[in-house]
């Protein structure tokens, strides 16, 4: 007899790299706090990006890593960009991230 183990989908974690607008102007990158959803539609993202609690003018964009979550057991899914992303942003997601 075979053991199994079954674990059933209950949403998507998005981990990434914000691209942010600091106050008094610039450009610049930060690592966003993790963060579930039950679509990964682009509005839903835009809805969900966020600063990683650092406290920005702007957010403009991020890079989403998308996570399948099984019942706490992560599987990457795809990267996603939504909004504009800043060739400094992408750079440091590529070499740094």
């Amino acid at each position: 007899m075979e053991n199994q183990i079954v674990l059933n989908f209950t949403n998507y974690v998005i981990k990434g790299i914000s691209d942010v607008t600091p106050w008094g102007g610039g450009e610049a990158c930060i690592e966003m706090e993790k963060f579930t959803t039950n679509s990964i539609k682009v509005e839903e993202l835009l809805a969900k990006i966020n600063d990683g609690g650092f406290g920005v003018e702007r957010i403009n964009g991020a890079i989403c890593d998308i996570y399948e979550n099984y019942e706490g057991t992560l599987k990457f899914l795809k990267t996603k960009n939504v909004g504009k992303i800043s060739p400094s942003t992408r750079e440091f997601y590529e070499t740094e991230y």
